[in-house]
């Protein structure tokens, strides 16, 4: 009997425990997703990113990801027990109302997760205790420039143990506050960037090229013609025009 139960989305790394309590379904781009109870909901922990999607969606979004083609192919047993392979119709209707929502519901988080790293990993060139007192240094060193008279007990000290004048001292937390500033709002609108030409995706062909474009993962023989990427050979076999780099490409 089919599980009907909700599924979650998430890189199981994070939080193992969800595959002793769910059933699985399947992965992609290193996240996995699980049928599970409702009750299990309550207890991921809120610092785990996952999406929560109706098992239907999930399902038909499982089956189809990235289904181009207008059939695809079945195995099964006869009567002998032999295995066969069929041929069946993929609903258009379906991949629309259902794949596609999904491979935008997991490519969205998958990219948020990348960036989500890309920060974490800029916020361990700061120390803890460097991060924990950084709004002091800055409010200190925002006052003392503006007026030098002004008591600074933190950056006073700090620029002692540098062999820094005040002064110099809070110019510079000043410029590690711009420096760190433009480094954040890039990986804001590189995300932003990157999830809005997810948005724009209205087909299958369009989320293969997105697919291709921003993971590396090649897009079907034929859509690959279409878009004059591949060519056929002397052989009568498509074949890329450039070699395809696998892998983030953003």
């Amino acid at each position: 009997m089919a599980n009907t139960n909700d599924v979650i989305v998430l890189d199981a790394e994070k939080y193992p425990q969800v595959a002793v309590w769910g059933e699985k379904l399947g992965t992609q781009l290193g996240l996995e997703y699980f049928h599970l109870a409702d009750e299990y909901f309550d207890y991921i922990p809120q610092h785990i990113n996952h999406l929560r999607i109706d098992s239907k969606t999930a399902t038909f979004g499982h089956k189809y990801w990235g289904e181009y083609r207008s059939q695809q192919s079945e195995y099964g047993e006869n009567e002998e027990g032999t295995t066969q392979k069929d041929k069946v119709d993929v609903d258009r209707e379906i991949v629309t109302n259902y794949t596609i929502p999904f491979m935008k519901a997991v490519l969205r988080l998958k990219v948020q997760e990348v960036y989500e790293k890309r920060y974490n990993t800029l916020r361990t060139k700061y120390s803890v205790l460097e991060d924990a007192t950084w709004g002091d240094q800055l409010a200190e060193s925002q006052a003392y420039l503006q007026d030098d008279t002004t008591a600074v007990s933190l950056i006073d000290r700090l620029a002692s143990i540098r062999g820094l004048t005040t002064s110099e001292f809070a110019a510079k937390v000043i410029e590690k506050q711009k420096e760190w500033k433009g480094k954040l709002f890039d990986l804001a609108v590189g995300e932003q960037t990157v999830i809005g030409k997810l948005n724009d995706c209205v087909n299958m062909a369009d989320m293969n090229v997105f697919l291709e474009d921003y993971f590396g993962l090649a897009m079907p023989g034929e859509l690959c013609l279409d878009y004059n990427r591949c060519e056929l050979n002397g052989d009568g076999l498509i074949v890329r025009k450039e070699p395809l780099v696998y892998g983030l490409k953003f």
